[in-house]
């Protein structure tokens, strides 16, 4: 049964403070840094256009950022990937909702997709209340996600993640098959252009990462691992396990 829904084309329109790490930034630099999905060139054009606003005006080219500011920017109408918008409700009490996170959907409103993000679907189905995702996965990554509903759960379970207090466990399928029944990748990650992450220590910005894999069974040379990861860097466990000559069979 195909789950896919594909959405007729809507207004793009995307909130977000400066996070303090971007104090002092040109726009058009932030923009192309913290939303590497289009180049410098690109946002410059946008901004041009009119089309970023900042506390309430229009942006201008070269404009300074400052810590806490709100941009809001109008990507137009668009198409949007098709997504599976179901949710599977597996656990609810008055401080979280847990869903079995469905694929392909990203957590957030991210590059081409906008409506057809989890937090969007949350807020027409609970409209009185506002999407607080505790943790991410990636867009082709299913498994148990939870949503605080009250801002002091939130403030909590996102402590208990930051404090590595929180065991997270995957499978996944890849090409290949390991050396080991069990073993650890211990690696930095980081970024390149195009928002592409590698392994390596020679990476502008890297930052340490482990992940701890086990074999459970292969077959015609493609093998089930049980994943456990150690640090919360993004696409951590599809960067790692292709590290090793292990890339998740998509």
């Amino acid at each position: 049964m195909n789950r896919l829904h594909t959405l007729p084309p809507t207004e793009q329109i995307y909130r977000s403070h400066v996070p303090p790490q971007y104090d002092s930034f040109p726009i058009e630099k932030y923009f192309a840094t913290r939303f590497s999905y289009q180049d410098e060139e690109e946002w410059s054009r946008q901004i041009r256009a009119g089309k970023i606003i900042v506390n309430g005006k229009v942006a201008l080219i070269g404009q300074k950022l400052r810590a806490s500011d709100l941009t809001i920017t109008n990507g137009g109408f668009r198409i949007e990937p098709a997504a599976d918008r179901t949710l599977n409700v597996i656990y609810e009490d008055k401080d979280i909702r847990a869903f079995n996170k469905s694929a392909p959907i990203p957590v957030h409103p991210c590059g081409r997709y906008f409506k057809n993000s989890m937090t969007e679907v949350l807020k027409d189905v609970y409209p009185d209340e506002v999407p607080r995702p505790i943790q991410r996965l990636d867009v082709t990554t299913t498994g148990v996600i939870v949503f605080a509903r009250t801002q002091k759960a939130a403030a909590f379970l996102m402590q208990e993640f930051k404090q590595n207090r929180v065991e997270k466990e995957y499978f996944a399928l890849v090409e290949g098959v390991p050396r080991s029944k069990k073993f650890t990748i211990d690696k930095p990650i980081g970024k390149l252009a195009a928002s592409k992450r590698v392994v390596g220590e020679e990476i502008p910005g890297s930052q340490p990462a482990r992940t701890d894999v086990e074999w459970l069974t292969s077959i015609n040379g493609r093998s089930l691992l049980r994943v456990i990861p150690r640090s919360g860097r993004t696409n951590q466990i599809r960067v790692h396990l292709a590290s090793e000559g292990l890339p998740i069979y998509n």
